[in-house]
């Protein structure tokens, strides 16, 4: 009877093994096929925009100048959802900050700064976007104040990219509330708040800029990464949750939509 129950313990474990190693074959399929179509994403052509970047293209060399310990916090908009899909972290602890399903607008630089003081050894970095970035651009001010020193990398591309997804897609492109006049440099008043500023007009400068602030940071310097980015849109939060409007007064039928936008891209991308 007790060799019995060793020998069914014996089945049950070499299942076990057996099972876990075809869920880490299937695990690491699905990974490099998913690699595989995020490079040819990244890769895409779009419009090319003089002095602008294209946003998978400015997340993939984000991705390539990380210190291998950082921790991140990606706050809401367009280009920032589409971030998670270049982050990797192989460090142990939590690595990874995000506002998740509660959308709060603003969240990324104060989140990042506060895992700069629990873990003031690690390098703490924000993606924000321009419109998130208005609402927490004071808190420079504090890291510098504070002695708190942490990254900001901000995608200006002149638009809640978010929100204006949504009139791309069944709004027939008229903007309302979506769009932002920046005469101003983000990197310029980060300067003139005693942190360090780097602007960022062309793909090849963005790595260097994320090492630049890495070593930055090392040195207890806060650092604003300003990158320029083309208008061009990933894909939207809830597609589930949206769909084309119904117009039932007279006065708005003309502008009732037959179909998603072709492209899903903004007409003054």
């Amino acid at each position: 009877r007790e060799r019995e129950k060793e020998r069914k313990k014996k089945e049950k474990e070499s299942g076990r093994r057996r099972k876990s190693r075809y869920s880490n074959t299937i695990s690491t399929q699905r990974k490099n096929k998913w690699s595989e179509k995020l490079g040819q994403i990244t890769d895409e052509d779009v419009i090319t925009v003089a002095q602008r970047i294209r946003p998978r293209q400015a997340l993939r060399a984000l991705e390539k100048g990380l210190a291998p310990d950082s921790i991140v916090a990606t706050d809401i908009g367009n280009v920032c959802s589409v971030s998670n899909s270049y982050l990797h972290f192989n460090h142990k602890g939590p690595s990874m900050l995000a506002a998740m399903t509660f959308g709060n607008c603003g969240y990324a630089f104060p989140a990042a700064m506060g895992a700069k003081v629990a873990a003031p050894g690690r390098n703490c970095v924000a993606y924000c976007g321009d419109g998130a970035w208005g609402m927490q651009l004071n808190e420079v001010m504090t890291c510098i104040r504070e002695n708190v020193p942490t990254t900001a990398v901000v995608f200006n591309n002149g638009q809640w990219g978010a929100e204006k997804k949504n009139q791309v897609l069944w709004f027939g492109d008229r903007y309302v509330g979506s769009q932002l006049y920046n005469p101003w440099s983000y990197a310029d008043i980060a300067r003139s708040m005693y942190a360090e500023g780097i602007t960022c007009t062309h793909v090849d400068e963005v790595t260097d800029a994320m090492v630049q602030a890495n070593k930055n940071q090392s040195e207890g310097k806060t650092t604003v990464i300003e990158i320029m980015l083309t208008k061009e849109l990933g894909d939207p939060f809830r597609r589930d949750a949206m769909k084309l409007p119904v117009r039932h007064l007279e006065k708005f039928k003309g502008t009732i939509q037959s179909r998603e936008s072709a492209t899903g891209q903004p007409v003054d991308l």
